[in-house]
């Protein structure tokens, strides 16, 4: 068996209990194991010496469709900090490997020295139906595990069908696990045996170590000459996210030659998506709404998440706005005016708010026929929020109520489909003949020399490379390729701090300009959430999650009117407020999106918002192509956790009252006690701890230079890069402070403001209305000249780590 360690897709393992373990004893090796399986061919297990020291073996069986799929075991159920390991089929071979996360982000390789896995080989193995992989794993009871006196664990498991990308390269990023994935606690008295140090022995330890090999990363595996584009444009908008297509649209609106680049393929059915539903071919699996919460586990499409970014990210047309699960506050005035620079307040952004929502109303009643379905878990807490002093609001038409109030959810939901700039900006562009569009294209660096940016570099899907030029003079680049994609496109592009730039990949041809150093990643933030589970003291029915994946012919006739619960998203009510932390003294938000995952059940996740102080930075893993974290983003201030347990006091006062309609339950099960605080229930519900993945500041914009002292801004107020003539950035990557509410809307508020700002600029459109092929310009025989050895220069880069100033 070969062992390798990889970077992958991350595991965004959800943290719902199963029901009971699973012991068994492996018939290959006679291992006694205690572990779980599903119904579908999962199997993982764990074996433990009586008096456990460092080491256990392990047991990972996958069903093997095909020799295909993955299988991967977590030693965690929150995906913070801990081991995970993961198998899957390379012919009769089976390859693992050992990684470590840092939340619901891509798992980094795990470098642990001390850690070494052996595979036993009678366990180990490919047939038609399965592959194992039984092997022992040294040194892996640790700090990123479980301590050697636990009496009770929580871990994990998820698993897909769908083989990685290159079996036999152990580098291979993983399709998504979306066969199944799941949490489970079980004693670890029931996996120890006395004949533990028997099982052992049979391991091969003279098995190769883990390595480290670099990770199969679109458009980091560069080996391709390069060709040069012969076509220009006047704008170039690198990334076809909510943001990306806002600006395009506006820019094509002037006149000028724009084109869109997205690496991924298309998403919803009216631009060309395959992922259709079973049950309606017309429409793909990201135009229905009521699919939001299960895009994850779907097995549609297992390539619409990015592989390369520290969080969850979309890579398709549409970007996060086609796998978010369609939230749409529209932000407050203190969501601009708290912390944005001059030219961007409340006031100077109204106008393009009233336009980006004249397009883009939202809603909060999604059937045409004017019903709202499934609504058992708005009653309940409707009646139990109101109860405790928070009044209904109508957040699309009130969005500067956001204490004490609660709604039905704001959804961007158009004509009972998942609503956008694909719907409401797209089409228009499309139509212009200077609008121009390319997917499944990576962009790989902005070109530079010196100040100037002469155009793009990508990869195409076949692999091959090319320069695309803007106009000279006058064109511009956009990057709007979102806050964890951006950044390592500006380090691509010798920009950022040179810690950063020094971790490019050779394969990589660099500019040879000198690096503009600029805080790209420094401070980024993010919503934590928290999820509280409540009993209910009355009947409340939930809607099993197969009514969503695999509706009823009426709800499937209905959706066809556009109408029923297909039609609506996956939240039944909001709520805001806000805490004023007794540590600092400054007021922090608070969201609440609510659901009934089971009968008799509300589930509250419980987002910390518009004014948390914890941060972190972002930058290239040791590979150079894959964005990692460096620190915790989530309840890193004293004042972020008192603000938390702030409100779960308040929550628990709230159930307390005699005549309360709920009651809180604990992470086992039971009942919340009488003396319950809001610090224990923190503590309680650590593990459910998740990302919002509404990253905001990588890029930051502001008035102090970043390239000066004490200077952290890395975009001016027009959103262009400082220190270059025609660069910009637009999307969640330049904003310069975390809104009250899910990012979805305000990040179209400010592309729609940007692009003003840009067009404002001026030096965009040519004299035609089209993009313009260099060969057939009608140019001097010097200025063609000129034109030939600029494109030269421009392209004939050299590797910036070692030529480059400081």
């Amino acid at each position: 068996m070969k062992i390798a360690a990889i970077f992958s897709l991350a595991m965004a393992l959800g943290a719902s209990a199963a029901a009971g373990t699973l012991k068994y004893t492996d018939d290959k090796t006679g291992i006694s194991f205690s572990g779980y399986s599903d119904d579908k061919g999962l199997r993982v297990g764990m074996a433990l010496p009586e008096t456990p020291g460092k080491d256990l073996i392990m047991q990972i069986v996958g069903p093997a469709k095909e020799g295909a799929g993955w299988a991967g075991f977590d030693f965690s159920s929150s995906m913070s900090g801990k081991m995970l390991l993961v198998a899957w089929p390379n012919g009769k071979e089976v390859m693992l490997s050992p990684r470590i996360a840092t939340g619901y982000v891509t798992p980094s390789v795990y470098t642990a020295t001390d850690v070494k896995l052996s595979p036993i080989p009678k366990g180990t193995f490919v047939n038609e139906t399965h592959y194992s992989a039984t092997f022992l794993c040294g040194g892996c009871i640790n700090k990123d595990t479980f301590s050697a006196t636990d009496a009770d664990g929580v871990f994990a498991y998820a698993y897909s069908t769908t083989a990685v990308t290159t079996p036999t390269d152990p580098s291979s990023a993983l399709s998504y696990h979306a066969a199944g994935f799941s949490a489970y606690g079980m004693s670890l008295a029931d996996a120890k045996s006395a004949d533990y140090a028997k099982w052992a022995a049979m391991a091969d330890t003279t098995a190769a170590p883990p390595s480290a090999p670099a990770p199969s990363v679109p458009g980091t595996n560069l080996t391709a000459p390069i060709r040069t584009s012969n076509v220009t444009y006047d704008y170039i908008v690198a990334g076809g996210g909510p943001a990306g297509i806002i600006t395009a649209s506006k820019l094509a609106e002037s006149g000028a030659s724009v084109l869109l680049v997205e690496r991924g393929h298309a998403s919803t059915a009216s631009t060309g998506g395959k992922a259709v539903m079973a049950w309606n071919s017309s429409v793909t699996q990201f135009d229905v709404p009521s699919m939001g919460y299960y895009l994850a586990s779907s097995t549609l499409d297992a390539t619409q998440y990015c592989a390369d970014t520290a969080s969850q990210a979309g890579c398709l047309l549409g970007g996060s706005g086609m796998i978010n699960a369609l939230m749409f506050v529209k932000p407050q005035d203190a969501d601009f005016d708290d912390k944005w620079p001059a030219g961007w307040k409340s006031a100077d952004v109204k106008a393009a708010s009233d336009a980006f929502f004249e397009k883009n109303p939202g809603t909060d009643m999604s059937s045409a026929d004017g019903k709202r379905y499934d609504q058992g878990a708005y009653d309940v807490l409707s009646t139990f929020f109101q109860s405790n002093g928070f009044s209904s609001v109508e957040p699309l038409k009130e969005p500067n109520k956001k204490v004490d109030v609660f709604a039905h959810p704001p959804w961007l939901i158009q004509d009972h489909m998942r609503g956008g700039p694909i719907r409401s900006y797209l089409p228009a562009a499309q139509a212009k003949k200077n609008f121009n569009m390319r997917l499944n294209t990576n962009v790989v660096r902005a070109v530079r020399q010196a100040s100037w940016t002469s155009g793009i570099e990508v990869q195409n899907e076949d692999g091959s490379r090319e320069y695309i030029n803007v106009t000279p003079k006058t064109g511009k680049v956009i990057l709007a390729a979102g806050a964890l994609s951006t950044p390592r496109i500006l380090f691509y592009s010798g920009i950022g701090p040179e810690e950063q730039i020094k971790k490019v990949p050779s394969t990589v041809t660099m500019t040879n300009a000198s690096r503009i150093d600029l805080p790209v990643g420094k401070g980024v933030q993010d919503h934590v959430i928290l999820t509280v589970s409540m009993k209910t003291k009355q009947s409340l029915k939930s809607l099993n999650s197969t009514a969503f994946t695999k509706p009823s012919q009426t709800d499937i006739d209905l959706f066809a009117q556009g109408s029923g619960v297909l039609t609506q998203a996956g939240q039944r009510l909001n709520f805001w407020t806000s805490v004023k932390s007794p540590s600092d003294g400054q007021t922090r938000f608070i969201q609440g999106t609510c659901n009934s995952p089971a009968d008799d059940e509300v589930k509250l996740k419980v987002y910390l918002t518009h004014g948390v102080t914890s941060q972190a930075d972002l930058g290239l893993d040791a590979t150079g192509k894959i964005t990692e974290l460096k620190g915790n983003p989530w309840l890193d201030t004293k004042g972020d956790v008192d603000a938390l347990q702030t409100f779960f006091d308040r929550l628990i006062k709230m159930t307390a009252k005699p005549n309360s309609t709920l009651s809180i339950k604990m992470k086992d099960g039971s009942v919340a006690p009488t003396n319950l605080t809001g610090a224990a229930l923190l503590a309680d519900i650590k593990s459910t701890q998740a990302t919002g993945s509404h990253w905001v500041r990588s890029a930051r914009m502001g008035l102090d230079d970043g390239r000066k002292a004490n200077g952290s801004a890395v975009v001016d107020t027009n959103t262009k890069v400082y220190g270059t003539d025609n660069l910009f950035v637009v999307d969640a990557s330049m904003h310069a402070d975390l809104p009250t509410g899910n990012t979805q809307a305000i990040v179209m508020v400010a592309a729609e403001h940007a692009a003003d700002k840009i067009l404002a600029l001026g030096g965009g459109a040519t004299n035609g209305t089209t993009a313009q092929p260099c060969r057939k310009r009608k140019l001097r025989r010097g200025a063609g000249h000129r034109h030939r050895r600029h494109a030269r220069r421009a392209h004939g880069g050299v590797d910036l780590s070692s030529h480059m100033k400081a």
